[in-house]
């Protein structure tokens, strides 16, 4: 018996085969036919600009086993919207037809219009272009209407395709959950459909929307009172219980494992009262707005807390502002109305406006927050102590480029979230790993406790740093982020805040150790970290003054590199901006070393010469590897 006689092994093999193959495959015999042509025709698509497209024919033909369907541009036949895809699971419409407006295209599909009016025709007896919108937003509308088993929609540089109509065939299709539009504009008199529409969604895109400006344009802010009976839980995969975490070190499992456990009966159960929530879709008008919202992604829309003050179910967010004016006065009205997420734990947003107290209450209405994205808001110590306190324990991703993130911070962070896969922050500065020439108290139980109020030495407030000729050294906490598979940051070391009173020999000396050390606990933290795939050692933000100078020395001769064989998953590193002095041999190690390394960026070495011979050297080497693994 031959292995593809078996219709399993067909089935799983049609998944990884593109259209060309299956079509070639349905020629091998009748069985195979019957296999693949499910699979040929499971995702349609009909491409404006495509001279391959199927005919209206054939997709009616096979109209039953389409379930993904997508139309780019304005297609010269309005009867592939006519489909009836009893099975259609998702539709994208994109490309803007507008763009290529042409009189006798459109008179000959729409001639027969007899809605349109001369005064609606242009100077070549072609409907207007705002005649043509109208009528292909309802023809779009009719195609949800026939189609009751979608699911999801993605509308993408679609200026046009907006009206009442259309807008109200999404609020009633019964299973539609996802939304995604992109470079849409929402006339004045839509936008009561329209956030009808989006209301009874779970998963929501708003990218880049013309939306009317004004108070009666924007989503009703309604402060509706929760009942306590249980909330209506989402139907889709997108309520799938979250993954375990990595494992962490062995002194802190117990205690993460636990703090998992309390938190348990917070994570929505898979597929609870499904048969519920689709049948009062559109119904409860008591609860809120929003009440079926997961996912809500936003660029450029000021909309963002009027819609998350009313989704109780929320659990995924994120907003860039974009060029659109900050929200102030809606912020002011809708945090008073935010009440603790139980789902709540993945937040991106970007914007510099956001102040350190905004920050601080969306924290600590999160429960248990994976994902944290903050980069550019005004992250402060009041969000870093909320972060402490609520969600060092399940934190997977977290991302703090902002101005007030401080050192010390960072390195609190890395001593305290066992569970990290992806951290990125500014700089951390070696006098956080190692406090070298401190002064020490005297009559202390610990030689090494370092005396603050000595006046022998200065204090820099924004490292807590130390410099002088006392004995004392302090080295800092182990990172216990040992799952980490990403890790970008900025290392200053050699003590670039520490201000000397003098620059003696002694004190250069005593510099000179301080740097040593830095280097040797800096590499000793990393090699710690064997998960790890992508290691950046730059600077991020470009605030000066830590662009220049060797902050770690990837040498293999006078420096540590060598202590970095452990991290044998690595497969690309970032040195940018950190002056190294690199050669084939440093090069030839990393190869040897970590095998799966692919992509090395930076400058290999400061002298041009040299680094144009080992920049030749990596190239040949990342051709061979490539070729290698084809």
């Amino acid at each position: 018996m031959f292995v593809f006689d078996i219709p399993e092994i067909r089935d799983h093999l049609a998944q990884y085969l593109n259209p060309r193959q299956l079509g070639s495959a349905m020629l091998v015999c009748q069985d195979w036919h019957s296999t693949f042509l499910p699979f040929l025709y499971r995702s349609t698509s009909v491409i404006a600009t495509s001279e391959k497209n199927p005919t209206p024919a054939t997709i009616e033909k096979y109209a039953h086993l389409i379930q993904t369907l997508r139309i780019s541009g304005f297609t010269e036949s309005l009867e592939y919207y006519a489909v009836p895809c009893r099975n259609l699971h998702t539709l994208t419409l994109d490309g803007n037809w507008t763009m290529s407006y042409n009189g006798g295209m459109f008179r000959r599909v729409f001639g027969s219009m007899s809605s349109s009016s001369s005064s609606d025709r242009s100077m070549d007896g072609a409907p207007s272009r705002e005649t043509i919108a109208a009528e292909f937003s309802s023809t779009v509308a009719d195609l949800i209407h026939r189609n009751p088993g979608l699911v999801h929609i993605l509308l993408i540089d679609q200026p046009c395709i907006s009206s009442t109509k259309f807008w109200n065939a999404l609020a009633e299709s019964p299973k539609l959950s996802s939304m995604h539009l992109t470079s849409c504009t929402i006339h004045p008199n839509d936008t009561p459909a329209f956030w009808e529409a989006c209301s009874n969604t779970e998963t929501l895109y708003l990218l880049r929307l013309k939306l009317p400006d004004g108070e009666a344009f924007y989503p009703p802010l309604k402060n509706h009172p929760l009942p306590d009976q249980k909330l209506l839980l989402p139907v889709t995969d997108s309520s799938l219980s979250l993954p375990p975490p990595p494992s962490p070190p062995s002194a802190i499992t117990t205690l993460m494992e636990s703090s998992l456990s309390l938190n348990e009966s917070s994570i929505p159960p898979k597929d609870t009262n499904s048969n519920s929530a689709t049948n009062n879709k559109g119904k409860g008008k008591d609860k809120a707005l929003f009440s079926r919202l997961q996912v809500l992604y936003m660029n450029g829309i000021s909309d963002g807390f009027r819609i998350i003050s009313q989704a109780p179910l929320l659990r995924s967010w994120q907003w860039t502002l974009g060029t659109e004016p900050f929200p102030r006065e809606d912020i002011e009205l809708t945090f008073p109305h935010l009440k603790p997420f139980s789902f709540f734990r993945d937040l991106k947003i970007q914007m510099l406006e956001l102040d350190d107290t905004h920050i601080e209450d969306l924290l600590d209405r999160m429960t248990d927050a994976r994902d944290v994205n903050l980069n550019w808001t005004g992250f402060g110590p009041k969000s870093f102590q909320v972060l402490m306190i609520r969600h060092t324990m399940t934190l997977r991703s977290l991302s703090l480029l902002c101005v007030q993130i401080q050192s010390k911070q960072i390195q609190t962070l890395l001593t305290s979230c066992p569970g990290l896969e992806s951290f990125v922050a500014d700089v951390l500065f070696g006098t956080e790993l190692v406090r070298y020439g401190a002064p020490t108290k005297e009559g202390s139980e610990d030689s090494n406790e370092v005396d603050f109020t000595s006046p022998d030495y200065e204090y820099d407030m924004s490292v807590s740093a130390f410099m002088g000729s006392g004995m004392g050294t302090l080295l800092g906490d182990d990172w216990v982020c040992l799952g980490l598979k990403s890790l970008t940051l900025n290392f200053a070391l050699w003590g670039k805040n520490i201000h000397l009173k003098d620059t003696n020999l002694d004190s250069q000396a005593a510099m000179q150790k301080q740097y040593d050390l830095e280097q040797e606990h800096t590499f000793r933290q990393l090699a710690r970290l064997t998960q790890l795939e992508k290691l950046e050692l730059i600077n991020a933000t470009g605030k000066p003054p830590f662009v220049q100078g060797v902050n770690l020395n990837l040498r293999t001769k006078g420096g540590r590199l060598e202590d970095l064989a452990p991290l044998t998953r690595l497969d690309m590193i970032n040195f940018s901006g950190t002056q190294q002095l690199l050669d084939e041999e440093e090069l030839e190690w990393m190869w040897d070393h970590w095998p799966r390394l692919f992509f090395i960026m930076g400058v290999f070495n400061k002298d041009p010469v040299v680094n144009k011979r080992v920049v030749a050297a990596y190239k040949e080497r990342q051709k061979d590897k490539l070729e290698s693994t084809q």
